[in-house]
């Protein structure tokens, strides 16, 4: 038999289409939707922005992408699509179908730059000190200033934004990472330094940007 396009498209893989969560090819379909419409009716009795979605194949397709992405430690996206076409909806349900927490912006008319790094130093915290696997889904229409990119494209790639904590809140994480390592059992240097890095370590594990543009 010969391979079609359409084999490709119907090779779908996931942890969350089975009881034991184990990732591996899903085969049933009808199943496959089935899953995730209660999922979505479980956000919606949950949630007070409730989404009203049909899961046809093709948001399926991008669910399950997305699932497969927060899956991995370190694991980003950007969702490309016209305003409308779900892509805040597709980074919502695959949050919580995972189980994590969704981190987005509340952007009024007084937004500052004070207010986005205040912001970030509550991600960061939520996903290093915390140590809680958290989804920020942040969309460009929440661009207040060009130097929101610049710290984006920090925490990418280093998973730190330069100057974000003052001293003080630098001491707090350091406490925080402390008590972290004891409870892991994880064996940490004592050093400022090393306790940061593992700070970051955990942000990089825990935190998953999506982007919306």
């Amino acid at each position: 038999a010969s391979l079609e396009p359409d084999h490709v498209r119907s090779l779908f893989f996931g942890d969350f289409a089975s009881e034991s969560k184990v990732y591996n090819e899903i085969s049933d379909m009808t199943t496959l939707k089935t899953t995730v419409e209660g999922y979505l009716e479980e956000y919606n009795q949950m949630s007070t922005a409730p989404m009203s979605l049909v899961m046809f194949r093709f948001a399926i397709e991008h669910i399950s992408r997305v699932c497969r992405i927060l899956a991995q430690p370190g694991g980003h996206a950007l969702l490309i699509g016209v305003g409308g076409s779900g892509r805040n909806s597709a980074a919502k349900l695959a949050t919580f179908i995972k189980d994590f927490e969704p981190f987005q912006l509340e952007i009024t008319r007084s937004y500052s730059m004070n207010d986005w790094k205040d912001d970030m130093r509550r991600l960061l915290m939520k996903a290093g000190a915390d140590g809680k696997p958290t989804t920020f889904i942040f969309g460009d229409q929440q661009v207040k200033d060009e130097a929101c990119l610049e710290d984006i494209s920090s925490l990418l790639n280093s998973g730190d934004i330069p100057n974000l904590f003052a001293p003080d809140e630098k001491a707090e994480i350091l406490e925080k990472m402390t008590a972290a390592a004891k409870t892991s059992g994880k064996k940490v240097d004592s050093t400022p330094l090393a306790l940061y890095a593992y700070f970051i370590e955990c942000v990089k594990n825990n935190l998953h940007v999506i982007l919306t543009f």
